[in-house]
Order: structure tokens, then C-alpha cells, then sequence
């Protein structure tokens, strides 16, 4: 049986998230139910996301932006500078 994972993720900022991600849609034991994005600029994190996904052919992974600001605590992750490449994409 698959192991069920929902992916939280700041992916966008350093290069760990993306192989996160990548080895998620690569493993055949990981049912990826669906991945969430964080930290400043999350609709562009989620669009990283997306990109990953769909190059990995799995468009059918949903995709949810979250909260651009923390509730408690200051912003550690304002900005996603690996999203830059998205305007080339």
C-alpha cells in the first residue's frame, strides 16, 4: 500500500523543497495527495510547485498557495528567488 503525503512546503527559496518534491513524484510507495505552499510570495511557491509537477506528468496533484504571513511570529521567507525562472517557463 502507498504511503498517503501531503507536502507543506517554502519550496522557492533553497533547493531542498524541490528535491523534496521531486523525489516525492519519483517514489512508487508515495501516494502525494497533494502539496501546500508558505512564507512570503506563496502563490508564486505554488507555481514552482506546479512547474515540478507537471514535468514530472502529474498535473493531477492538487496545488493549494497558503498564508503569505505568519499569525504569531515574524516572516522568516519573505521572497521565493528560485521562482525568477518562472517568467522564462
Amino acid at each position: 500500500m502507498k504511503e498517503k503525503i501531503l507536502l507543506d512546503t517554502d519550496i522557492g527559496t533553497e533547493v531542498d523543497d524541490a528535491i523534496t518534491l521531486a523525489y516525492l513524484l519519483a517514489n512508487p510507495a508515495c501516494d502525494l495527495v497533494g502539496v501546500t505552499t508558505s512564507c512570503g510570495e506563496s502563490v508564486r511557491r505554488a507555481e514552482l510547485a506546479s512547474v515540478l509537477c507537471r514535468a514530472a506528468d502529474r498535473p493531477d496533484v492538487p496545488i493549494h498557495a497558503g498564508c503569505e504571513e505568519p499569525l504569531f511570529v515574524p516572516q522568516m521567507e519573505k521572497y521565493a528567488p528560485q521562482a525568477a525562472i518562472l517568467d522564462t517557463w
